[in-house]
């Protein structure tokens, strides 16, 4: 059986200092950082490590997501109570025009979306754009660090 997977798994473009910095402003602590974007709010075990990769195993077949547009700037796009990626304004606005043109390669085969009416301008566009990221760290996985 083939695996679904999308056509369009996009790279990180924040640096992911300037993500923890915001992350730490934030007072977010113990969230789990992965290398493009994903961040993991899991209970310390013994190996963070092998806990993220059981928790993207199962991250990979999440679709639904809400995006919450931040004070700062950027972006957290919520897809779990345990699982958001940040998505920075300054990366987002250098894919915006690639997103665009590339909607077809965020969905998966046969998916249909409807967006709510009361969503922002880039909220959707912004929400598929980190999927795409989640799921590239799904199948190409990199451990950051617990902050």
């Amino acid at each position: 059986m083939k695996e679904l997977r999308l056509a369009w798994e996009p790279e990180n473009r924040t640096p992911l200092a300037a993500i923890e910095d915001r992350l730490r402003s934030y007072r977010a602590n113990g969230i789990i950082m992965l290398g493009n974007g994903t961040l993991l709010d899991l209970t310390p075990g013994e190996d963070d490590e092998v806990d993220a990769r059981r928790a993207l195993n199962e991250a990979r077949f999440l679709t639904d997501f809400r995006t919450v547009e931040l004070k700062e700037g950027g972006y957290m796009v919520a897809f779990h109570r345990a699982v958001s990626v940040f998505v920075g304004a300054d990366g987002f606005a250098a894919q915006r025009g690639e997103v665009t043109a590339r909607l077809a390669d965020l969905c998966f085969p046969g998916e249909h979306f409807f967006e709510p009416k009361d969503a922002g301008a880039d909220s959707w566009l912004v929400g598929l754009y980190a999927r795409g990221k989640l799921q590239r760290d799904c199948y190409h996985f990199h451990f950051f660090k617990r902050i």
